[in-house]
């Protein structure tokens, strides 16, 4: 078993590699100018914001089950990020010298995917909702552009990232909680399985 999670490893290492060099457009375009991305205290956003946000959201649902999809999605997301990023972060795992650094950086890596992707989804979905849409889309956008930078600056041994991650989504968390809409983390989900 050491063995297969060795030859593993070695596998994945390349396409982390590649894959962790891709930035969004926004984030690259971001990075491109020069200015630093940093990770925002509210995550409501400025007024301006929130005024463009009314323009754009629907007045009734525009997806069936848009909130359940909303909940799930974002679930896995944040249940990942605690897993495979939080957690092993905290425990010391991504430490230079660490047991398991390198597994623990695979691992993360690929969260920090499959994060951004769960994001992606749930952005679409609470897009889909009035309520959502208003309270929680600019949040959940600036979430999923940091995550990462949040990875990347990890990977330099700095984890103020992961700690401001973890703080936008405990905020985001409790922004949906107040529209009624409860977001249950699943740590246990499959990174290769998603809800449609």
């Amino acid at each position: 078993m050491n063995r297969l999670m060795r030859i593993l490893v070695l596998l994945l290492i390349p396409v982390v590699v590649l894959v962790g060099g891709c930035k969004s457009s926004s984030s690259s375009s971001a990075a491109s100018s020069g200015a630093e991305q940093s990770i925002p205290a509210d995550p409501t956003g400025t007024a301006a914001d929130a005024q463009a946000e009314d323009t754009s959201c629907p007045t009734s649902n525009t997806k069936a089950f848009a909130k359940t999809r909303f909940v799930a999605h974002t679930g896995l997301a944040f249940g990942t990020f605690h897993r495979w990023m939080y957690k092993p972060m905290k425990a010391g795992t991504f430490k230079k010298g660490a047991k398991g650094r390198i597994t623990a950086f695979v691992k993360g890596g690929l969260a920090a995917l499959f994060i951004k992707r769960e994001v992606r989804l749930a952005l679409e979905d609470a897009k889909a909702n009035p309520t959502l849409c208003k309270t929680i889309s600019a949040p959940l956008g600036k979430l999923g552009d940091t995550v990462q930078s949040a990875f990347d600056k990890l990977k330099s041994g700095d984890s103020s990232g992961v700690d401001g991650l973890n703080t936008l989504i405990s905020q985001t968390e409790d922004t949906s909680k107040k529209d009624g809409v409860t977001i249950t983390e699943d740590e246990n989900g499959d990174l290769t399985k998603s809800p449609s």
